[in-house]
């Protein structure tokens, strides 16, 4: 499997549009991996992870054919992840043939979404999704929803993933995993990858369990998750969803990062697993 970033920050971007913080002065003056779009993700060239408002400059950006992707996993309603009015894009007058986009998403996500996929040009079509409940998705991957601890109002969710025998974990945005979390990853297999929220990088700050997390908590849920015999010394473990209020820029996370063993995500970076 191959993992592509494609946007790497929480909603506000780093830099923000109107800040002038340490963090995003230095992203500026930076650039290159310090700059960061919105967190989305696309695995195999086929499956979509959010559809947020920067998903046609992603395309633009890295000269992606989005004809392939047949399926969009939502983690949740917020607009850095979900941008519905963009889903009539798919829709012939705007981008004529195509093989028709399938969007995954929990109770809210799902209502948001039906006012576009049931326009009579459509090319797209909703399924709501339920944490706990196993699916498989149009382009054949597995794929098992999983409570998120986050706005509640949004339908969290974060998503286990497995096809052709390797499986990973794609968790934003959400705080200390909920039990049940848990308890469905050490039922699910040991995992190749996981991708964690850390919107609170370093966790300088504070360790940020509650909604979204840093490195302090995300190390916490991997031990957990290595205890459980959901993960391993094999596991790639990459971190994203970063916020200029964490405090680090691209270059500050990285090498303390890498010491404990986990990859920075920036906009564009490729795993394979």
């Amino acid at each position: 499997m191959k993992l592509k970033y494609l946007g790497t920050a929480a909603y506000e971007g780093v830099p923000a549009l109107f800040c002038r913080c340490g963090v995003c002065t230095k992203s500026r003056l930076a650039g290159g991996r310090n700059v960061r779009s919105r967190q989305q993700a696309l695995l195999d060239g086929a499956l979509l992870f959010d559809y947020n408002a920067d998903t046609v400059s992603h395309a633009q950006r890295y000269g992606l054919d989005l004809h392939g992707v047949r399926d969009c996993l939502i983690t949740h309603s917020h607009c850095d992840h979900l941008y519905p009015d963009d889903v009539e894009i798919a829709a012939k007058p705007y981008s004529h043939e195509h093989p028709p986009i399938r969007f995954y998403a929990a109770e809210d996500g799902y209502k948001k979404l039906l006012p576009f996929v049931k326009k009579e040009d459509s090319n797209a079509s909703a399924m709501r999704v339920e944490a706990g409940k196993k699916f498989i998705t149009t382009g054949g991957f597995y794929v098992l929803p999983l409570p998120a601890d986050h706005d509640a109002s949004t339908s969290p969710v974060v998503y286990a993933v497995e096809k052709d025998g390797k499986r990973m974990l794609y968790a934003h945005d959400t705080g200390m995993f909920p039990e049940e979390t848990f308890a469905g990853l050490a039922a699910f297999g040991t995992l190749d990858l996981i991708s964690f929220d850390c919107t609170g990088c370093l966790g300088f700050g504070g360790a940020w369990r509650q909604g979204h997390m840093s490195l302090q908590t995300v190390k916490e849920v991997f031990t957990r998750l290595c205890a459980l015999g959901a993960a391993d010394g094999h596991t790639v473990k990459v971190l994203s969803h970063f916020s200029h209020n964490g405090g680090q820029t691209y270059d500050e996370m990285r090498a303390i990062a890498e010491q404990e063993g986990y990859l920075v995500a920036y906009d564009g970076m490729e795993v394979t697993f």
